[in-house]
C-alpha cells in the first residue's frame, strides 16, 4: 500500500497520535491495536511503516523519561554530597554505600561457612 510520501508534519501527527493512544490513555494499547487503528483511519501505508510510527512513539517516551530523570539527578547528587559531609558517621557511611550501589560498584557482603576436613593417608605396610 505504498502511497505518496507524507510530509514531516503529517508523520509527526501520526507518531503523536500513537504516543497519545499508548502512553496518555488509561487503556493498554497494543501494537496490534495500533496497526488496526492505522488501517481504519489511514489505510495508506504498509504495516511496516505503521510499525515505524509505533517505534518513534516509543522513542518519544524514552526521551521524555530520560529528560525527567536527568532533571532529578543533579539534586540527588547534591544531596549525596551533603550526606557525605555529615558529622554522623553512620549517615556518611550510608551515603558511601548508596554511591557505590548507584555507580555499579556495590560491595556485596557474603557469609561463608567453611569446613576443613583433614584426611591422613598412609601408604606404608
Amino acid at each position: 500500500m505504498a502511497g505518496t510520501k507524507l510530509s514531516n508534519s503529517e508523520v509527526e501527527k501520526r507518531v503523536n497520535t500513537c504516543y497519545d493512544l499508548r502512553f496518555e490513555s488509561n487503556n493498554t494499547f497494543t501494537h496490534k491495536m495500533w496497526i488496526e487503528y492505522c488501517h481504519e483511519h489511514y489505510n495508506d501505508k504498509s504495516e511496516k511503516q505503521y510499525t515505524d510510527y509505533w517505534m518513534k512513539a516509543s522513542n518519544l517516551q524514552k526521551e521524555y523519561w530520560r529528560e525527567k530523570l536527568d532533571s532529578h539527578i543533579s539534586p540527588a547528587v547534591d544531596k549525596m554530597i551533603e550526606l557525605l559531609a555529615s558529622d554522623d558517621e553512620k549517615v556518611a557511611q550510608k551515603a558511601i554505600e548508596h554511591i557505590m550501589k548507584y555507580s555499579g560498584n556495590e560491595i556485596q557482603k557474603v557469609d561463608l561457612e567453611a569446613r576443613i576436613n583433614i584426611i591422613d593417608v598412609d601408604f606404608s605396610d
